[in-house]
């Protein structure tokens, strides 16, 4: 078989809290994104993913997915990878391993070879019956700063992975005896009243996508319509960013209790309101498709 080892990003410097919490800072959410996009761009896609009880561990391998394209929600955890030994593997097949690079050097001496273990590092070996023959050893520092888009290997460069700039939207939306009323949140940094909205995780669909979107940042559940209101484009991250936007008729209010983003303020407002206060100044013609 065939084993891939990712050693963990890098994490926050000065953290107090407990070893295994420890965060990754934006240099480490890169390197593991580069080492993702290398991944993709190999068509080296694991068929099993085991990270580490550490949260750079698994935050890494869900980064290094998705930056190659792949979906994030079939990692596992090990409890031997945690305690730095082989965990039970296939005989067949493609594995990939998280753990911090503690870890990773730990793990090297119960296989009997040495690795260069630093943050952001990733081996292939391959595991034959009789031994473990180390393939190639790869350093995000070594990899393009640039992301290939369309992913994984298109003609284009960008500042993000591909799948950060394919978008998705909900307006949550419901009917009162006195008109139709549009839910309207606080945006992140509380400067402007948005919609929810994120990136389309890969292996969701844009809907599925927005729906998480919704009950997130919104702290709603609802139906969805069997169409699409319509779509828009902004620039970020040195490139263009588009927007799929679908109505959602809201049939749950979470209590704060259960709302994850429970900071933003959300209010319901009249669909007039909603188009004149709204960032996007598109969204006020998908409001009116809703009204008819």
């Amino acid at each position: 078989m065939e084993l891939l080892i990712l050693c963990a990003g890098a994490g926050v410097k000065d953290w107090g809290g407990a070893k295994s919490d420890r965060p990754l800072r934006t240099k480490g959410k890169r390197q593991a994104q580069k080492i993702g996009a290398w991944l993709g761009k190999e068509r080296l896609r694991p068929d099993l993913v085991l990270v580490s009880g550490s949260l750079r561990a698994r935050i890494s391998a869900e980064k290094a997915l998705k930056a190659a394209g792949w979906t994030a929600g079939n990692i596992q955890c090990s409890e031997a990878l945690s305690a730095g030994s082989l965990p039970d593997l296939p005989e067949s097949g493609t594995a990939l391993l998280v753990a911090p690079s503690s870890a990773v050097r730990q793990l090297a001496l119960e296989l009997g070879c040495i690795l260069e273990a630093a943050p952001g590092v990733l081996f292939r070996l391959r595991r034959g019956p009789r031994k473990l023959s180390l393939i190639r050893r790869i350093d995000a520092f070594d990899l393009p700063d640039l992301f290939p888009y369309p992913a994984p290997d298109g003609p284009a460069c960008r500042e993000r992975p591909a799948y950060y700039y394919s978008q998705s939207a909900v307006i949550p939306y419901r009917r009162t005896a006195a008109g139709l009323e549009i839910l309207v949140v606080g945006s992140s940094s509380g400067r402007h009243l948005v919609v929810p909205k994120g990136i389309v995780e890969p292996g969701l669909s844009p809907a599925a996508s927005a729906r998480v979107e919704a009950r997130e940042e919104a702290g709603v559940e609802g139906r969805f319509g069997k169409t699409q209101l319509g779509t828009y484009s902004y620039e970020k991250w040195g490139a263009t960013c588009e927007v799929i936007v679908f109505g959602m008729e809201v049939t749950r209010v979470l209590p704060e209790t259960e709302w994850e983003e429970g900071h933003r303020t959300r209010k319901w407002v009249s669909p007039s309101v909603a188009a004149l206060r709204l960032n996007q100044p598109a969204l006020g013609a998908m409001i009116a498709k809703i009204e008819a």
